[in-house]
């Protein structure tokens, strides 16, 4: 019973993630990290520079997993093969799938901060935030449905 908890742990991280994802627009993440930060401005946490930089690092990550797949293809194409061989040859193998993901990733950085210069940003400065946030029905939804999902989960662990 325990594997099956996992498994729908997993299955609702996916499903979490995965809605979120689709349905919420990067603007609208990034107005929400710095709303709930916000307290910690108190305390003299870069609130804004923290809600830019965990933004970005989800603005990356499907960008990341499409790359991945991209070098993954490329190499299977060269006659790679990923997922064979003791743990060893499985690392050695992922070398050539790392570094050209590593260097992709440098050279995304290196024009995500060409553009925030062009842009004008300046670390520290005074911000204004165009819209405001409301709370919505489907804000209201998504909090009920994410409640519903973890109350499961943690029912099917009792019984396990």
């Amino acid at each position: 019973m325990s594997g099956a908890y996992t498994f729908l742990r997993f299955v609702e991280m996916i499903f979490i993630s995965t809605v979120f994802t689709l349905t919420t627009k990067p603007i609208d993440v990034t107005d929400a990290i710095y709303f709930l930060l916000k307290p910690l401005r108190y305390l003299y946490v870069p609130v804004e520079e923290l809600s830019l930089m965990l933004s970005i690092a989800l603005w990356f990550i499907p960008n990341l997993l499409d790359e991945t797949e991209k070098v993954m293809n490329a190499q299977k194409a060269r006659g790679m093969v990923f997922g064979e061989g003791n743990l060893l040859e499985q690392m050695k193998a992922l070398t050539p799938l790392v570094l050209p993901l590593f260097a992709h990733s440098l050279k995304r950085a290196e024009d995500m901060a060409d553009v925030l210069e062009v842009k004008g940003y300046k670390s520290g400065a005074k911000r204004t935030h165009y819209r405001a946030l409301t709370w919505q029905t489907k804000d209201t939804l998504g909090v009920g449905m994410l409640v519903v999902l973890t109350t499961v989960v943690v029912m099917l662990n009792s019984f396990g």
